[in-house]
C-alpha cells in the first residue's frame, strides 16, 4: 500500500486548456476519434472533464514479498539438552528454585549453567573413589618400602634384587592409580575432588580419623555424593524425579530447552520453489503470529526439503528465529513472509494503470507532454498484487520512463473500443 501511495505523490492532472498541435486536431472538432490503429485523440475539455491522470513509471525498486506461507514454531534440537546423572543412585536431594517461589525446580523455570539441579547418592561412585584411595594407600605403603631397601641396599645390607623388585611394584601401581585417575576424569570427576581423594588417603594414614570416618553416615553420604548440574542455561521443559526415586545413567532426569531462538517448519507451494532457489543463501525470512498482528520476528530460512507432498504440492522448509524476549512459545502457528530483490527487466506500475480486453493486457501512454494524445501498448504481466503491477521491460514496447494514464485508463480503453478505427471513421465522416 505504501508503494502505490509513494507513487500516486507524482501522478498530475492532465492540463485542459491547452491546445492541440495540428497533427492532433481532430478532423471533428469536441469529438474524441482514434487518430491511429493504437492511438485515441482527445479534446482538451473531455480530458479535463474524464479526470485523467498520469504517472511516470520507472524500474522496479522495491522488493517483492511472496505469499505468506503457514507454518508452526518448534523446539531447536540443537538448543535441547537432557540431563542423565553419570552414576546410577538414589535421588536425595532436589535443586531449589532461584527466585525462592516454590521450595524444589519445577517445570517452566529458568535455570542458569552450574546451577544444582539434583544431588544422587551413588554408592557406585563411592566405590570408584574407594578404589582409587585403596591403591593411593597402597601406593604409599610400597613407595615407604622401596625407599627402606634402597637405603639397605646402599649400605650393602639387603641385596639389590629386593630394592629393583619393589621398584617394579610402584611403577605398576603408579600406572593403576592413573589409570583409576583418567576413569574419574571420564566421568567428570573434578581436580577438586579428585584432589580431595588423596587428602583423603592422607587423613587414612591416622587410625583413630579411619575409625571416625568409618562411623560418620555424613561422611559415607558425602563420599558418594553425586551433584548433577545445568550444563547450559535455559527454561526446564521436562522433571523426571523427585526425592526418594531410584535412577540410572539412561534416565533422562531433566530436560533443559534454550528457547532464545526457536525452530520454524513451514509449506512451500511448489511454484514458488524457482524463486526461493534463486536467491542467495542466508535467506531472511520474517515471522508473524495470528495473535500478535503487528509484531514481527525475524529469522533465516535453511533448508528446503527434497520430497514434494503429492497432496498439497508443497515442501517442507525449515529455518530458525529470534525470541530474545520470549513472546513466541513452542507449537505456535506462524506466517513466514519471505522477500524477493527487486526485479531486473521489469516496470512496476500502479494497478489501475493495466486494462485487460480480454485478450492482452494494455496500458495507455501518453505521446508528448501537455497533450490529449495517447498510445495503447501492450504489456507482459509478470505478477500482480492488490495495489501494484509488474511487467516485463521491452523496448520495442513500454519503456522506463514513459508516461502512462492512471485513473482514466478503463474509459479510454471503453472509448478505444467502441470508436471505429481511423480509415472507417474518414468514410463515415465523408
Amino acid at each position: 500500500m505504501a508503494i502505490y501511495a509513494n507513487l500516486s505523490a507524482h501522478q498530475t492532472p492532465l492540463t485542459g486548456h491547452q491546445e492541440l498541435t495540428e497533427k492532433a486536431s481532430p478532423t471533428v472538432e469536441g469529438k474524441i476519434f482514434r487518430s491511429s490503429l493504437d492511438q485515441l485523440t482527445l479534446p482538451a475539455t473531455v480530458a479535463e472533464k474524464m479526470g485523467l491522470k498520469t504517472i511516470a513509471i520507472t524500474a522496479a525498486t522495491h522488493p517483492i514479498n511472496l505469499p505468506s506461507f503457514q507454518g508452526v514454531l518448534a523446539l531447536d534440537n540443537d538448543r535441547l539438552s537432557r540431563i542423565h546423572a553419570r552414576f546410577g543412585g538414589e535421588v536425595v536431594e532436589i535443586g531449589k528454585s532461584t527466585d525462592g517461589s516454590d521450595p524444589t525446580l519445577r517445570v517452566g523455570e529458568r535455570v542458569q549453567r552450574g546451577d544444582l539441579l539434583a544431588v544422587i547418592w551413588s554408592t557406585e561412585l563411592g566405590q570408584k573413589k574407594s578404589e582409587l584411595v585403596d591403591a593411593l594407600t597402597k601406593l604409599r605403603a610400597e613407595e615407604q618400602l622401596r625407599d627402606r631397601l634402597k637405603s639397605l641396599f646402599e649400605e650393602g645390607a639387603a641385596p639389590g634384587r629386593n630394592y629393583r623388585d619393589a621398584e617394579k611394584d610402584v611403577q605398576c601401581r603408579l600406572v593403576e592409580v592413573a589409570s583409576l585417575e583418567r576413569t574419574l576424569r571420564t566421568w567428570r570427576i573434578t581436580d577438586d575432588e579428585l584432589t580431595g581423594i588423596r587428602e583423603e588417603v592422607n587423613r587414612l594414614a591416622n587410625a583413630n580419623e579411619v575409625t571416625e570416618i568409618a562411623m560418620s553416615a555424613a561422611g559415607v553420604r558425602s563420599w558418594a555424593r553425586l551433584e548433577v548440574r545445568a550444563p547450559m542455561s535455559g527454561i526446564i521443559l521436562e522433571k523426571n524425579v523427585v526425592v526418594g526415586d531410584i535412577v540410572g545413567t539412561d534416565t533422562d532426569l531433566f530436560k533443559i530447552g534454550d528457547l532464545s531462538q526457536l525452530a520454524v517448519w513451514a509449506h512451500v507451494y511448489e511454484d514458488d520453489l524457482p524463486l526461493l532457489e534463486a536467491l542467495p543463501a542466508p535467506i531472511s525470512w520474517t515471522i508473524t503470529l495470528p495473535s500478535r498482528p503487528g509484531t514481527t520476528f525475524s529469522g533465516t530460512l535453511e533448508k528446503v526439503g527434497a520430497v514434494i507432498d503429492p497432496t498439497q504440492h508443497t515442501a517442507l522448509m525449515n529455518g530458525r528465529v529470534g525470541n530474545p524476549s520470549g513472546d513466541l512459545r513452542i507449537g505456535q502457528f506462524v506466517n513466514v513472509t519471505i522477500q524477493l530483490p527487486p526485479p531486473q527487466h521489469e516496470l512496476e506500475l500502479p494497478a489501475n494503470a493495466v486494462v485487460e480486453d480480454g485478450l492482452q493486457s494494455a496500458v495507455f501512454t501518453q505521446l508528448l507532454p501537455g497533450e490529449s494524445r495517447f498510445q495503447r501498448l501492450p504489456v507482459q504481466v509478470t505478477r500482480r498484487f492488490r495495489d501494484r503491477v509488474y511487467v516485463r521491460f521491452s523496448p520495442e514496447g513500454l519503456q522506463p520512463h514513459a508516461v502512462v494514464v492512471t485513473s482514466g485508463a478503463l474509459m479510454l480503453q471503453n472509448a478505444m473500443d467502441q470508436l471505429p478505427p481511423p480509415m472507417l471513421a474518414e468514410h463515415q465522416h465523408e
